[in-house]
């Protein structure tokens, strides 16, 4: 467990090759990308309040600029994409620094993984019925992938919807985290969930999908899923 202010960072490699190095470089790139932010956001700071995409300026750090790519696609604000970007690029630099074969990075609950053997990725979903009865089954050849939550009636995050749990599959961080955030937004009711779910799958980006709002889910995607031991 590594975290500074609001980022609060979950780091899982192999037990073998764990050293105190990971923590502390884990937080030293934690401070890295918190100090880019933190010099746009005072350069730009509609880009920490705004609710709708903004355009991207120049020459900014890849991280800011695939935030801004992100919020444009899922039609959300900026920091819609910051746990989910911020997961990505500290999974692989781990990566990269320690030849990790095997990284899972989670965010305040959104996760980026390379994965060597498969995992199973729960989906809390607060008071429903269905919460943490619904999981995808991410298998190595699925990596690296992200995996996004986002809620309307869990959590401090703001939500325009009343999804109890939103959940996207993405190759990007950035946009798995805004389009979780954007397609939450749109569930109203339990009885728009297949319809958002719907319009979720037809972006190209998004692999799978999950919404849950009280007794009611909408599943699918290229990645399996189960559901109380069904595959879906």
């Amino acid at each position: 467990m590594v975290d500074h202010l609001e980022t609060d960072l979950w780091v899982a490699v192999s037990s073998e090759r764990y050293t105190p190095a990971v923590e502390s470089y884990s937080k030293d790139r934690i401070l890295f990308y918190r100090n880019i932010l933190d010099s746009h956001i005072r350069e730009i700071p509609e880009f920490l309040s705004s609710l709708s995409p903004l355009s991207a300026p120049d020459h900014v750090h890849p991280l800011v600029h695939e935030m801004y790519e992100a919020s444009s696609a899922a039609g959300a604000g900026p920091m819609s994409a910051v746990a989910g970007a911020i997961a990505e690029y500290i999974c692989k630099d781990l990566i990269a620094r320690f030849r990790f074969p095997e990284v899972i990075v989670e965010n305040g609950g959104d996760i980026f993984m390379k994965l060597t053997s498969a995992a199973m990725i729960s989906v809390y979903a607060g008071t429903s019925p269905l919460s943490e009865k619904t999981g995808l089954l991410v298998k190595p050849e699925n990596t690296p992938l992200s995996v996004c939550c986002s809620s309307g009636t869990v959590g401090h995050s703001l939500s325009m919807g009343l999804a109890d749990a939103c959940m996207i599959a993405c190759r990007s961080g950035a946009r798995a985290d805004a389009y979780a955030t954007a397609f939450c937004n749109k569930v109203k009711s339990n009885e728009m969930v297949g319809e958002v779910m719907e319009q979720a799958l037809q972006i190209p980006d998004i692999l799978s999908v999950v919404i849950i709002k009280d007794d009611k889910i909408g599943i699918g995607g290229s990645i399996e899923i189960k559901v109380m031991g069904i595959s879906e």
